[in-house]
């Protein structure tokens, strides 16, 4: 079922328990870029390719900083949207597919970061370090490196070719199978393991809605509804 309003579907006052998964068309109003689709960083800038796969490490730690880094300052000097204001407003759980940190700016306390986090950092000599800890920390050096052991460091997100860490895994299910309301903002929702969230919290009791602003093919089966339209307009009226 295709609506127009979060509010008419979903009114908040009768959830007590929200969650929400985000993806990267949350933080497009920040200035953000999303990966997929033709206004996306791989379509517009085909070498970011490098800065996402770990078979390519250590040669590709200077795209990675430059990628992700570059993207947590741009995050940090736009600030969270409207949307991220709002989810933090409700006193949703969040989890999120970003590496940003903006719903942590926003104020929301209890979030999940699936991808990890580029405002961190970690030693490349993970076996016998394992250093980690804020990037700000590793970019003390040029190049970056461990602030343990000076190897070289590396942003602290998921690439491709890596494993999902499995507490967030673990906690990002404990959370959509206690929600009441899940929300899936600016992602398909269709890639693992975000794929197997929304048919979680719908087997728990949830009520499920898909915010898109542009929806590719029928309703998802895992929701109830989908509201067709901006995140940033449809979280900020739900929310007040």
């Amino acid at each position: 079922m295709d609506v127009s309003s979060l509010v008419e579907v979903a009114p908040r006052e009768r959830f007590a328990r929200v969650c929400a998964l985000t993806g990267a068309g949350i933080s497009v109003a920040a200035g953000l870029g999303t990966f997929r689709g033709p206004d996306g960083l791989w379509t517009l800038s085909p070498e970011v390719e490098r800065a996402m796969h770990a078979h390519l490490l250590p040669g590709n730690v200077d795209a990675l900083w430059d990628v992700w880094g570059g993207m947590w300052k741009t995050a940090a000097a736009a600030g969270p949207t409207q949307a991220h204001r709002a989810l933090a407003a409700a006193g949703a759980s969040v989890i999120t597919q970003n590496v940003d940190g903006l719903h942590q700016a926003a104020g929301s306390v209890d979030v999940v970061e699936l991808h990890g986090s580029a405002g961190r950092a970690r030693c490349l000599d993970e076996a016998f370090c394992g250093w980690a800890g804020p990037a700000d920390e590793a970019l003390r050096a040029a190049p970056p490196q461990c602030a343990r052991c000076t190897e070289p460091a590396r942003p602290a997100v998921v690439l491709f070719g890596e494993m999902l860490d499995p507490e967030a895994l673990g906690a990002a299910r404990r959370l959509v199978s206690a929600c009441d309301l899940f929300l899936a903002i600016g992602t398909s929702g269709r890639v693992a393991p975000a794929s197997w969230l929304a048919p979680t919290a719908r087997a728990a009791g949830a009520f499920c809605v898909n915010v898109d602003l542009h929806p590719d093919g029928p309703v998802d089966p895992a929701f109830h509804a989908r509201v067709v339209g901006d995140a940033q307009d449809v979280l900020a009226e739900w929310a007040r």
